[in-house]
């Protein structure tokens, strides 16, 4: 049978047409892969640009995979306050948030109240703090496994210390403080000096062996006894520091004046909201309220003493 020309054209047309129609078939059944739990401290390594997502920075206080969970609530109750999709940037350290504030990359971010005095003078704007147990103040704890002997901070001398982060306040400036209290320097104080780049991963080492002992943040390590009272058979309080302003939430100085009110009216009704409360229960938080730069002066006093922190 003779195939003619315009035929022949009609069959390679429907041949073609059946293999595009075919392939989005295929396609159509390929799963979806959502990256709400990815490790933002190892995604993302470039600054983010503004597409018209609200971007929430925050560096690993808890474990990476353990503050995207904690936040999860958190994320969906700013999205129902604002009307735009809210993405969660993680980074590793506080000066990673630090400058991503900074260049506004991120357009609010959770941080350590070391990372704020720090950083105050790089255009970071204090926008609310957390309540909790009545107070908007916290302390940094230095802890040791409760089988040591150790009982006063200067018996630590010749041991092994945990650090969190080179700015965070409980983790490195306080210990780093009360070492120049007692002599010039950490660097022969200690033996070795660990950094773990989290607070539960302190708490960890220190249970562990990893290290004789840490600065951890006095709302994590409480957060971390009422989900495991055992920690408080296991674990045993040092040292104690004064009450300094509690890790605040921030904005760049720079930011939109109206985004800032709507972010700073948002936390401050989270505790009215059903789904506000909910996530500042997930958080351990009662509440946020205005924040004061007065209460993080004693910080300023600390790293001015300390020549390793200038």
């Amino acid at each position: 049978m003779r195939v003619t020309k315009r035929r022949y054209s009609s069959i390679i047309f429907i041949v073609f047409a059946t293999l595009i129609l075919t392939g989005c078939q295929v396609n159509s059944t390929l799963p979806y892969v959502s990256l709400k739990n990815v490790d933002y401290s190892q995604a993302n390594p470039q600054p983010l640009e503004n597409t018209g997502v609200l971007k929430v920075g925050v560096a690993s206080v808890l474990s990476p995979r353990e503050t995207l969970e904690e936040y999860d609530r958190f994320d969906e109750y700013l999205e129902k306050e604002i009307g735009r999709p809210v993405e969660l940037v993680q980074r590793g350290s506080y000066q990673e948030i630090n400058n991503l504030v900074k260049t506004q990359a991120v357009d609010v971010a959770f941080i350590c109240s070391g990372a704020y005095v720090v950083g105050n003078k790089d255009d970071l704007d204090l926008l609310a703090v957390p309540v909790v147990n009545g107070k908007s103040t916290y302390q940094s704890y230095i802890i040791v496994n409760a089988q040591s002997q150790i009982s006063r901070f200067e018996q630590l001398k010749g041991s092994v210390f945990g650090y969190t982060d080179p700015i965070s306040f409980s983790g490195t400036i306080y210990p780093m403080y009360l070492v120049n209290q007692i002599q010039a320097s950490s660097n022969n104080f200690f033996n070795r000096v660990v950094y773990t780049y989290s607070h539960d991963n302190s708490i960890k080492a220190v249970l562990d062996g990893v290290v004789n002992a840490a600065g951890v943040d006095s709302l994590v390590y409480e957060f971390a006894l009422s989900k495991d009272p055992t920690l408080a058979t296991k674990l045993k309080i040092i040292n104690r520091s004064q009450e300094v302003g509690s890790p605040p939430v921030v904005v760049n100085k720079f930011i939109d004046p109206n985004l800032r009110t709507v972010l700073q009216e948002a936390l401050l009704r989270m505790d009215s909201d059903p789904l506000g409360q909910e996530a500042l229960k997930n958080l351990n938080y009662e509440r946020f309220a205005l924040p004061s730069h007065q209460d993080y002066g004693a910080i300023e006093v600390m790293i001015k003493a300390v020549p390793e922190l200038n």
